[in-house]
């Protein structure tokens, strides 16, 4: 009774401190996220509850089992699935569980997609691997050491011919490795096609004198070659090629915890959420490469999970390099692969011709897990990097484009810059990131060579066409063993955009790539900041948002921070709103103290001339 009485105490005091009118629209997308041209699915009645890991949970889970039932969790990431009951409608709940302290969002249930589009049979069977040169490759093809590909689709047909040696097994070398989150189950057999399509384009069994041959991987030098890249079936869409949001995030989390190198994911919706982004960060950190299908929609607008920064986001080219009338395109697309008129393997021991996004995906991950088995000591991002630069050029449809240096896969180029073949090491690329700053801001430069760095490193000369406007300096080194490197490029203030060419030459190698340098804001003012929760426990946090008048220039706008107590709480020193959109947020980081009561900390927001303020509340 008495710990009722304080719940009811505690949910008094937020609505007195927060109000109902400063509850977030449940369905409003995070700052961060641009709107889909296409409204999301969400199961009705269901809520993502994501708790701080920190905070303690007692509290939220009472006040969920006041609106309904947890059903599933997970723990990883500290989200929690929540089924409503009948009498609870879904904004209310949102709007109650927000203004708990440790509820870090409340988001729906969000339905994601297998990415596919109609067949079109009119390019022969199979052009795709000597397009990105997978023939090439196998030659020198040299694995040291096993890597595990885990298809996050519709699953796996367990009995086709031509997967079912490519199969990650149990220690007993008969069950299957997989799970199935549609029925909380390990039968990952595919009811739909999709998953193992994917899967044979990935890794079917080559040389086995039927079918299909896949990317990863096979050497006529190579013994027992099948046990090198195995396929993981992990079910998350069901017959129809649907499936939760909980489910694509259980999928990826158990992947991760289950020894899968490369998640690969033919699947996406028009909205992201923390569950979802939380689960990609949680795997990424975990040291799994991420690749997932751009989106079908034959526009610039994101699809998630494709769209978060540790994922590699996959555009589909056809068979003279173009991209595809139906692939998404854009800055945030990282690579292109063959994706139109894709020959594979089908569900029932059969082959299909499908087109899409979702054949381009797997023809990256499949490359990922040849190349990684190849050269095991790559660390995620290294293998991402040697991925995304070592690439063909590509053709745009109709004007489309995607990322600034980004090109189509290339197995043979990557697996040589990895060290396949060996030789002496010479420069493959130079990229920047981002392609484009307002001016006194910094860039990242990155070089990559074709082979690990010898004794004593691989120095590579730098310049810059405009030092005035970026710097960068007279040279790099690639450390003994590495394939690359980054630098700092420092720009200058700027009165009109200006674009700067950075180059890098060795051994009479040179590779150039060019950085846009914006002057500052350029007429957008600052609107406002807010602060959500507006109190706290103390030792919790709380998010700020700053808004501006209008959409962030390219390069993005910097607005600074400052709080007038950082005993209490802290701030980053600035946070950057990104090209195009008009809000950011930030974490507002909050102490403990024993002996204090209750504190309030102004936040101060400042671009040019202009600061909002807003007020923070700490109860200890």
């Amino acid at each position: 009774m008495q710990g009722m009485v304080r719940f009811v105490g505690l949910i008094a005091l937020l609505w007195l401190f927060n109000g109902a009118a400063q509850a977030q629209e449940l369905f409003d997308l995070p700052m961060d996220e641009t709107p889909s041209a296409e409204p999301a699915q969400f199961v009705p009645g269901e809520l993502v509850v994501g708790l701080d890991p920190i905070h303690p949970k007692a509290l939220p889970l009472q006040a969920m089992s006041f609106m309904g039932w947890v059903v599933e969790t997970i723990p990883q990431i500290g989200a929690y699935r929540l089924v409503l009951t009948p009498s609870v409608d879904m904004e209310t709940a949102a709007e109650f569980l927000k203004a708990i302290p440790g509820v870090q969002y409340v988001e729906p249930n969000y339905i994601y997609y297998a990415f596919a589009t109609p067949n079109d049979p009119g390019y022969s069977q199979q052009w795709a691997l000597p397009k990105i040169q997978a023939n090439l490759a196998w030659d020198i093809w040299r694995p040291q050491a096993t890597r595990y590909i885990a298809i996050i689709d519709t699953g796996i047909d367990y009995n086709h011919s031509d997967l079912r040696n490519k199969l990650r097994r149990h220690s007993d070398g008969t069950t299957v490795y997989g799970y199935n989150f549609v029925s909380n189950n390990t039968n990952a057999n595919d009811d739909n096609g999709h998953g193992t399509h994917c899967a044979g384009i990935a890794a079917a069994e080559i040389n086995n004198g039927i079918g299909i041959a896949g990317i990863a991987a096979w050497s006529p030098g190579v013994s027992g070659y099948n046990q090198y890249v195995q396929l993981m079936p992990v079910k998350v869409l069901d017959a129809n090629g649907s499936g939760t949001l909980t489910a694509v995030a259980n999928g990826i989390t158990w992947a991760a915890d289950n020894g899968a190198h490369v998640l690969s994911m033919s699947l996406g919706g028009g909205s992201g959420s923390s569950t979802l982004s939380n689960a990609v960060t949680y795997a990424w950190n975990r040291g799994c490469l991420i690749v997932a299908a751009a989106g079908n929609g034959g526009s610039s607008s994101p699809q998630y999970p494709a769209y978060y920064t540790n994922v590699i986001a996959v555009a589909a080219t056809d068979s003279s390099d173009t991209l595809t009338y139906f692939s998404q395109y854009g800055s945030w697309v990282d690579i292109a692969a063959p994706g139109a008129s894709i020959y594979s393997t089908y569900r029932g021991n059969s082959y299909a011709t499908l087109s899409g996004t979702s054949m381009a995906c797997p023809h990256v991950s499949g490359a990922a897990a040849l190349v990684w088995s190849h050269a095991p000591s790559l660390t995620n991002q290294q293998l991402r990097t040697i991925l995304e630069t070592n690439v063909d050029p590509y053709n745009p449809y109709a004007g489309r484009t995607i990322a600034s240096g980004a090109g189509r896969l290339n197995v043979y180029r990557a697996l040589q810059a990895a060290g396949g073949g060996g030789g002496t090491p010479s420069l493959s690329g130079l990229t920047i990131s981002p392609s484009s700053v307002v001016g006194g801001n910094s860039a990242t430069g990155t070089v990559t060579l074709t082979a690990p760095a010898q004794s004593g490193g691989f120095t590579v000369q730098l310049s810059s066409s405009n030092s005035s406007v970026a710097s960068v300096p007279s040279s790099v080194t690639v450390p003994q063993g590495q394939t690359s490197t980054n630098f700092t490029i420092t720009t200058y203030q700027v009165s009109s955009t200006t674009t700067v060419t950075i180059t890098a030459s060795a051994g009479g190698v040179t590779r150039q790539a060019n950085l846009t340098v914006n002057p500052p804001s350029s007429g957008v003012t600052l609107q406002s900041l807010t602060i959500s929760p507006t109190w706290v426990w103390g030792g919790s946090s709380a998010t700020g948002t700053v808004r501006l008048s209008g959409p962030a220039p390219s390069g993005g706008v910097v607005v600074t921070l400052r709080s007038s107590d950082t005993n209490s709480a802290t701030v980053p020193s600035s946070v950057t709103v990104p090209a195009g959109q008009t809000t950011a947020s930030f974490t507002i980081r909050t102490t403990s103290c024993w002996y204090c009561f209750v504190r309030q900390v102004t936040i101060t927001a400042t671009l040019g001339s202009t600061s909002r303020s807003a007020t923070l509340t700490i109860w200890f």
